[in-house]
């Protein structure tokens, strides 16, 4: 985390996370974050592998006049074999 607190939900497990905080997400782990603060917070989100692709077609769908639909993002996550839950 770089600023501010962040709220990181893995599975069944909650946390919040501070300035130069760590987590490590393991692949096919479930997982969801959000700010948990009351200012702007930033965090540093590495993938490995990569998921350029992924991350290039979700700034296609939030860049357009309109937001997507949940089952637009939904398809792009499959696209990349991610499931939502």
């Amino acid at each position: 985390m770089l600023d501010g607190l962040v709220s990181i939900t893995a599975e069944d497990q909650e946390l919040t996370v501070g300035p130069e905080g760590f987590v490590l997400i393991p692949r096919g782990t479930a997982h969801t974050f959000a700010n948990a603060g009351e200012r702007e917070a930033r965090l540093l989100v590495l993938h490995a592998p990569a998921m350029d692709a992924y991350f290039a077609g979700l700034h296609e769908l939030w860049n357009r006049d309109e937001p997507p639909s949940p089952d637009e993002e939904r398809a792009l996550m499959a696209r990349f074999g991610m499931e939502p839950v």
